[in-house]
């Protein structure tokens, strides 16, 4: 930093002012200082210095993520942005100003940001979460920042802290960086490229860039060091004239002239600044303003933004209320005056979430019906209509409209996410203005209100607490959590503004429920900056941004490539019969109707039908799907990022082990199970030993040290487990970790209630509760007074009481003198509740005479504390968190005090008598192992996403199988604050990419899913809270809870799990695969059988015959012949191998290379077997022969084929029918239709043998051909009908000619699949080879 005396002199105008230039309203809006005090020499220059720093690295965030959003940014610009940005962060690792204020934070920071469950954890990641990398946590406040509201934060600093020269010396390297973000900045531009103009941001940033020129040396040194070019790339003086803009800026503008000339080495003048064919419009300019500044009295300097200034919103964690009352200006008794409210409403709006962004009915009806799939349909119904066909232009136009109606159906009813939020915004506030309590509209509060929280009220803004009495908020609409979280007006020290929600004791959010207690807070954030607002403009963004599903992107890539086959088969078509002479109209009516025969038009039917069944298979397996395209997106799903609590695990806290203090492990039955009468307590041996260990006789059941602390957990608790009649189950209320304590304790016997009363309360229990002292997170213990009554009461009249204390081991163990030696335990064991139910005088005698001194108790020496410790480690290494148990017994005398005050905290928690360790877990789901070992196989990979430490996350990782020892790629995990420091692209290309992220915020679950989808990755993402919405509404498929989930997210979501289980999730990706299968078969069904109809017209088009079919006839056989066959398809059965395969390549088309190559083969096969027939019943008498009746109907040899006299029109034309050509193409309409109905069956598997994969395995496709075979028959015997469809009744001839070429089409099939599987079993070879 550069010293005061070495230090350039400050730039001055010709008249400069005195020191305290616009002191007294920097003064007055300073938070450190009265209105009329100069600034304090204390938290000033570093204060500043370390605030400016923050904004520094929020600078280069911001820019970096607009670089990232916008295609068109210059690369060059987006590198610098990142080296620029990580030096600013290393700078502010080693900055020793910002080090002296980190070191004066550190201990308020371990004081206030744990919560009451880190207490329990081991040491080791409650320090992790106490102390974090301070450079991640800067990064982490970007996060969610604009680069508006970083220059609004930047400008505060210099409107309270710097104007008036207050600290006009400050770090030289920090001004450097901060130097290079300004100019960045500056160059911002809007608009179209024909009205390019600068930005709003970039106006903002040219003043401040100004102003810090006029208050810092070191910043006017740095502007020096710039070359020229650069400030005139910056400055674009030209460019801020053209723009336009009030008088006072052109007075700006030549003002920054001077001020940047001044920093310049002599030599230099305006015209270095501005381009050359630009200085002549600017010369009238500068000349003009130049003699105002000349003649002012003042001295020159850059304007203020104008109007009063007021505090960004932001949370305020780290401000003391002294500083958050001087810095909003308002009272903490009293509130803000009346006249101060309409100002402020003017400056930051009302309190109002933003609308939702809807999509008109009319927009979402269009997106439907201009989908390319639709957009064929609809041609084809014009072609059919044009050549008369108004039947089928009918059922062409009814499968459009069902379509479109349930398309638009689905997404309306997505849309309700967005209407959820507008219900979460509170009606009325309780609201102190003027002294005055008032309740007004809550969309009328406004940032510096002092607002009122009752128990039983929604909180009306974002708040920051300035008193609490035993507040506690339900923040379940944010974490999905629904215990209580108790609030702390404290400030908390530290160097980021956003805090994990979790971590802001001092807040209070928007939406919350007051569940207990009272409080009071000033208003920091309303209506879209609070954090219920952030969550609503990310979803309108979300659903703003119309993303396609798989394989809707897949099937619009087909309908591309059938366009172009239908328009080169009817050029084709109609090329080639022109070419042979025959007349143009009718040949390009049948090119057009061949054309509409290659779209299969009960694709887009047969696809929503299977989707549809695929719905109500999978909520039969408790997976809701809320969209139709979600269900076969599911099933290419390649990555699962998956919450820990409650999804992965059970949900519910258990308190599973027990080392009592001696080293003996107990283990809890059924932990769990909220029934106390399922499950015991039962003694495994020596922690630690894996064979049977020989304890005393008298242990085998039970040590007092283990007895002792199933009381701890019985007494020092508030928690009740209860039966609930009206439910007809067992209930609890209280906090997850009493409640587990309390039924470990009533699985031993010792239910609170049964041997301890309340105070004054009637009754025989021989304890009684005399003072609790609460658990707070500076001691992170809770200890508990009883008296004797009874049982263990001394017989000399003496007073005998029992102090039972629980919290973290380690602050346990700091207050403990003895431990509890090895005795045998005073609890009885039983196989039934009733042998176990331990008597209330049992339990006072058993605790006193364990605790009271003599060989119950021994000293508790160095190496009893170590190997205590040891034990708490491993403890926590298996995820369990860990809380010490102790107790101890004083006499006191008759008449001695016993109050509240003389039973505090440094007398009951002193000289304790440590019992031992217990350890709790949110144990793994049952079958959530094979779950994820279904996923393993399946090429799915698993990722963890928690806010639990990253110890505890890893245990249970490795314990359910997502970090496996064989498998290096799952064995990364990284916690959020890492993460923090990592762009999206940077996070893309970890590797391995990370399976457990630990301490994540709402945001970083937005980044892993964005990092997932950049590397080309279908993702999944569950969630719970309204803060995972965005996270859920942004991945591939979102995840919702349907038990622990609010409602806004499962409306953001496109499925919703009923049980809350992960296997459910698996169970969803195998049914989406099975969808995506029956999808594909069908596809190749339909187009295998109408390329086959392509590819026979196209041969009798090159060879001049007579057309094998006529219109009606191709499309009823795609009437009767692809819809019931194409719909069994769907229905068809999961394959053997479907969860053994990898996912398939998201890239990936529907149909491959090998597949195309199959179904080209496979509908060559059709179309020749059809030809054959078709030339031999036209060349040989087959075409009467074929007849049922052919009485007169003529010798075969009265009809001559076009191929031999060149289409003359003469000799015969192609309308005249004769009954030779209507037998020929009756009977080989009879053997296509058949070939199409057996190749669904065939197309059931590529390369597996029809014979493996059963022709009676789906029952629906039976079903459905014999439909279609009966629609065949009924259409070529029915009279009239038949004369419709042009078709001929045929005799028995003709059904043998059908049978032969069924016969030999299946010979054909096996004979390609056995060469299919020959090379696919040639190239695994190779590749095992390799």
């Amino acid at each position: 930093m550069a010293d005061e005396a070495d230090a350039e002199p400050p730039i001055r105008g010709p008249h400069a002012p005195d020191a305290t230039h616009d002191g007294a309203r920097a003064g007055a809006a300073d938070p450190a200082m009265s209105p009329d005090t100069t600034p304090p020499t204390i938290d000033g220059k570093e204060s500043v210095e370390f605030q400016i720093g923050i904004h520094v690295v929020d600078l280069f965030d911001a820019l970096a993520s607009r670089a990232h959003d916008e295609k068109g940014a210059a690369s060059r610009r987006r590198q610098l942005v990142r080296q620029v940005r990580d030096a600013t962060t290393n700078m502010l690792r080693s900055s020793p100003s910002a080090t002296s204020v980190a070191s004066t934070e550190t201990e308020n920071s371990q004081r206030h940001r744990r919560s009451s469950s880190d207490a329990s954890s081991n040491s080791s990641d409650a320090a992790a979460a106490a102390t974090p990398n301070h450079a991640a946590a800067a990064a982490a406040a970007a996060a969610t920042l604009s680069l508006t509201e970083v220059l609004s934060s930047l400008q505060y600093v210099v409107d309270y802290r710097l104007k008036g020269r207050q600290q006009p010396h400050l770090d030289a390297e920090l001004m450097g960086r901060l130097c290079d973000a300004l100019l960045l900045v500056m160059v911002l531009t809007r608009g179209s490229f024909l009205n390019r103009r600068l930005s709003d941001d970039a106006r903002s940033a040219y003043f401040i860039f100004g102003q810090f020129i006029e208050e810092v040396n070191e910043f006017q040194h740095c502007v020096g060091q710039k070359p020229t070019s650069d400030l005139r790339r910056a400055l674009r003086l030209h460019k801020r004239i053209t723009d336009g803009g009030p008088e006072e800026e052109r007075m700006a503008l030549v003002t920054m002239v001077r001020l940047v000339l001044a920093c310049l080495p002599p030599g230099h003048d305006w015209r270095d600044l501005v381009d050359e064919h630009e200085q002549r419009d600017l010369a009238p300019v500068v000349e003009k303003y130049g003699r105002i500044i000349d003649n002012d009295a003042a001295s020159y300097h850059m304007p203020v933004t104008g109007g009063a200034i007021f505090p960004p919103p932001s949370l305020y964690s780290d401000r003391t209320v002294e500083k958050l009352v001087a810095m909003f200006k308002t009272d903490a008794a009293s509130g803000l005056a009346p006249e101060q409210v309409e100002e402020r409403r003017a400056f930051y709006g009302r309190n109002e979430l933003p609308p939702p962004v809807r999509r008109a009915w009319w927009r979402i009806v269009w997106t439907q019906l201009t989908d390319l799939m639709v957009l064929m349909l609809c041609a084809a119904i014009i072609a059919t209509a044009v050549d008369g066909e108004w039947k089928s232009s009918i059922v062409l136009g009814v499968v459009v409209v069902l379509n479109t109606v349930v398309g638009a159906w689905q997404e309306i009813k997505a849309g309700k996410a967005l209407s959820a939020l507008e219900n979460l915004g509170t009606t009325t506030a309780q609201v102190i203005r003027g002294g005055v309590v008032e309740s007004i509209d809550a969309g009328d509060l406004v940032p510096g209100d002092l607002v009122e929280l009752s128990e039983g009220e929604a909180v009306p803004a974002d708040l920051r607490l300035v008193m609490c009495a035993q507040l506690e908020i339900v923040e379940s609409v944010l974490t999905g959590e629904s215990v209580g979280v108790a609030k702390d007006p404290r400030a908390i020290k530290t160097r980021t503004r956003q805090l994990p929600l979790g971590d802001c004791k001092g807040n209070a959010f928007m939406s919350t429920l007051v569940a207990h207690g009272r409080g009071r807070g000033i208003v920091t954030r309303t209506g879209a900056r609070s954090e219920i607002g952030k969550i609503s403009v990310a979803i309108n963004r979300s659903a703003a941004t119309v993303r396609k599903t798989p394989i809707q992107k897949k099937l619009t890539r087909l309908g591309l490539w059938l366009v172009l086959l239908a328009l080169s088969l009817c050029a084709a078509i109609v090329i080639c019969g022109v070419a042979w002479g025959r007349r143009f109209v009718p040949i390009f009516i049948t090119g057009i109707s061949l054309a509409v025969s290659v779209i299969p038009e009960g694709l887009v039917a047969v696809t929503t039908v299977t989707m549809a069944l695929g719905v109500r298979r999978m909520a039969r397996r408790n997976a809701l799907m809320r969209t139709l395209p979600a269900v076969e997106t599911l099933g290419g799903v390649t990555v699962i990022c998956s919450d820990k609590t409650g999804t992965l695990t059970e949900g519910k806290m258990g308190m599973c082990d027990l080392v009592d203090a001696n080293g003996v492990l107990f283990e809890v039955t059924r932990s769990t199970s909220r029934n106390p009468n399922e499950g015991e307590v039962v003694c495994r041996g020596l922690a630690g030993d894996q064979s049977a260990v020989a304890l005393h006789a008298a242990q085998k059941h039970g040590t007092a040290a283990a007895d002792a602390s199933l009381v701890v957990c019985s007494l020092c608790n508030n928690a009740e487990v209860f039966y609930d009649d009206d439910a007809g189950q067992w209930s609890s209320l209280g906090d997850a970790t009493e409640v587990a304590l309390a039924l470990a304790a009533q699985k031993a016997g010792l239910a609170r209630g049964d041997i301890a009363a309340a105070p004054g309360a009637g009754g025989s229990q021989p304890l009684v509760l005399l003072a609790e002292n609460a658990f707070d997170s500076d001691r992170k213990r809770m200890s508990v007074v009883f008296e004797v009554r009874s049982g263990g009461a001394p017989e000399d009249g003496r007073r005998c009481l029992v102090v039972v204390a629980k919290g973290a081991p380690e602050e346990i163990l700091s207050v403990c003198t003895h431990q509890v030696g090895h005795g045998a335990g005073f609890v009885r064991r039983g196989s039934s509740p009733e042998s176990r139910r331990v008597g209330a005088s049992e339990v006072a005698a058993g605790m006193v005479g364990c605790l009271d001194g003599g060989d119950a108790v021994v000293p508790l020496t160095r190496e009893l504390a170590r190997a205590a410790g040891e034990a708490c480690e491993k403890m926590a290494s298996r995820g369990l968190r860990v809380l010490g148990m102790a107790a101890k017994v004083v006499r006191l005398a008759a008449d001695a005090p016993v109050t509240e005050e003389a039973l505090g905290l440094a007398w009951a928690e002193s000289e304790l008598v440590f019992a031992g360790l217990v350890g709790l877990i949110d144990p793994p789901r049952s079958g959530i192992v094979d779950a994820v070992q279904r996923c393993h196989t399946a090429g799915i990979r698993v990722v963890m996403i928690t806010g639990d430490h990253i110890g505890t996350a890893t245990a249970i990782a490795e314990s359910i199988g997502i970090i496996r020892a064989d498998r290096p790629d799952t064995q990364r995990a990284i916690s959020g604050a890492e993460l923090d420091l990592l762009s999206d692209e940077a996070t893309a290309l970890l590797s391995p990419f990370p399976s457990v992220f630990a301490r994540v915020s709402p945001e970083n679950k937005i980044k892993i899913v964005r990092a997932l989808q950049q590397s080309g990755n279908i993702v999944a993402m569950t969630g719970d809270g309204v803060n995972d919405a965005a996270a859920v509404k942004g991945a591939d498929i979102g995840v919702a809870m349907g038990l622990g989930g609010t409602d806004i997210t499962k409306q953001a979501a496109d499925m919703v799990l009923l049980d809350d289980n992960f296997a459910t999730i698996v169970a969803a990706v195998e049914e989406g695969r099975r969808v995506f299968d029956n999808i594909f078969k069908f596809i190749m069904y339909l187009l295998s059988c109408n390329s086959a109809e392509i590819m026979l017209f196209l041969i009798a088009a090159v060879l001049n015959l007579d057309l094998p079919f006529t219109t009606i006839m191709i499309l009823w056989a795609n009437i009767i012949a692809d819809i019931p066959p194409a719909l069994s398809l769907g229905m068809d059965p999961p394959e053997r191998d479907i969860m053994d395969r990898p996912p398939r390549n998201p890239k990936r088309g529907v149909l491959t290379r090998r597949t195309t190559l199959v179904l080209v083969i496979q509908a060559f096969f059709m179309a020749a077997a059809t030809f054959a027939v078709f030339l031999a019943a036209v060349l040989t008498p087959l075409g009467l022969l074929v007849l049922q009746h052919r009485g007169d109907k003529g010798a075969p040899d009265t009809y001559v084929p076009s191929i031999f006299h060149r289409g003359d029109p003469e000799v015969n034309a192609d309308e005249n029918m004769s009954a030779h050509i209507a037998g020929a193409r009756s009977v080989a309409f009879g053997v296509l239709t058949v070939l199409q109905l057996n190749q669904a069956f065939l197309s059931r598997s590529i390369d597996v043998s029809v014979f493996k994969t059963g022709v009676l395995a789906n029952k629906w496709m039976i079903g459905g051909v014999l439909l279609s075979f009966a629609l065949y028959v009924l259409g070529v015997y029915t009279p009239g009908l038949n004369d419709w469809l042009e078709l001929v009744p045929l005799g028995w001839l003709a059904w043998l000619v059908m049978l032969a070429a069924l016969i030999v089409q299946v010979a054909f099939s096996e004979l390609l699949k056995l060469a299919l599987r020959t090379i696919a079993q040639r190239k695994a070879r190779q590749q095992v080879a390799e």
